[in-house]
């Protein structure tokens, strides 16, 4: 279904694209899609939880005596970019509205957080000895990581600044100013 309604975006545009013509496409029901969509947008970020496994994974190979920006920056870096998610990535932004990008892309940060929280937690080094002082750390060290990471998304997104390489460089960016700290 995916591919289907992928080639049928490509294409033909999402607005102008129907749930029956992809399920057509797809060679299955209305009622079929919908048990795995709730809606055509919604194909758009089928990626997601391959992504989200991908940064999982990627942060658990890192060594454990690694500070966590050199963990987070080497994880993106090895990120597997290519032509289907650039294309992907491109219908995205030309075809959804800006709040509906948003929206999911503040789900997505929600879950990265959550996953650098329990890497930082796999990897806690020292203890202040109070429990609320270091879930605090590891959630506000985690906060920072991610908003900048999405902060850079959403620049890249907003102007257009580029290829995949130029995100990269994006967010880099972004941990490396949050890195020097806060003045």
């Amino acid at each position: 279904m995916i591919s289907a309604a992928l080639r049928r975006f490509l294409n033909h545009g999402v607005a102008t694209t129907s749930v029956a013509d992809i399920a057509a496409d797809a060679g299955v029901t209305e009622r079929t899609f919908y048990r795995y969509f709730p809606s055509k947008e919604h194909i758009l970020f089928s990626d997601y939880d391959a992504r989200l496994d991908w940064f999982r994974a990627a942060l658990r190979v890192r060594p454990p005596r690694e500070p966590i920006m050199a963990s987070v920056r080497t994880a993106v870096e090895s990120f597997p970019y290519d032509d289907a998610l650039r294309e992907v990535a491109e219908l995205r932004t030309r075809e959804l509205q800006i709040d509906t990008i948003n929206a999911h892309l503040r789900r997505v940060q929600a879950d990265f957080t959550h996953e650098i929280v329990q890497h930082l937690r796999r990897l806690r080094r020292t203890s202040s000895g109070d429990d609320v002082l270091d879930t605090l750390r590891d959630q506000l060290q985690a906060q920072m990581i991610s908003s900048a990471m999405f902060t850079a998304l959403d620049v890249w997104l907003a102007t257009g600044a580029g290829d995949f390489e130029a995100l990269e460089h994006l967010i880099d960016s972004a941990l490396g100013i949050i890195a020097e700290g806060v003045q």
